[in-house]
């Protein structure tokens, strides 16, 4: 059994604070006060414990997962989209999504894996600075 330390519950909390959101271990090392290696292995521990869930984008490599915590709210199923400019994830997690969901089984038979599911495009603010630009 691992046993806890004060750098993973400074992690955890980290996430319990930004339920909402994913970050990278790269983002969340420059947020707590841990070095690298304690964060990685925090996240490890973390995820293998289930309080957080790993999103793989990119070509599945670690460098470019993000994290989330497993808030009773963030158990909803939802697509990610991904911006390819700033690197925002966005959870798409409205109601809409069900829909898409159900669309894809009934009309398709095919159930998706949202977990791992990433549309790539441009967020709002990107699109709005490249008209601007």
């Amino acid at each position: 059994m691992r046993y806890k330390t004060k750098q993973r519950d400074e992690v955890l909390r980290f996430f319990m604070d930004h339920e909402d959101e994913c970050f990278s271990a790269r983002e969340v090392y420059e947020k707590v006060e841990a070095g690298e290696a304690t964060v990685f292995r925090a996240i490890t521990a973390l995820t293998e414990a289930g309080l957080l869930t790993r999103y793989a984008a990119g070509n599945g490599r670690s460098e470019y997962a993000t994290y989330r915590y497993n808030a009773k709210s963030a158990g909803s199923e939802h697509i990610h989209l991904k911006c390819e400019q700033c690197g925002r994830l966005i959870h798409m997690d409205c109601s809409f999504m069900s829909e898409i969901l159900d669309h894809f089984l009934s009309e398709h038979g095919f159930a998706v894996d949202c977990g791992r599911t990433v549309i790539y495009g441009l967020c709002e603010t990107c699109q709005s600075e490249e008209k601007h630009a």
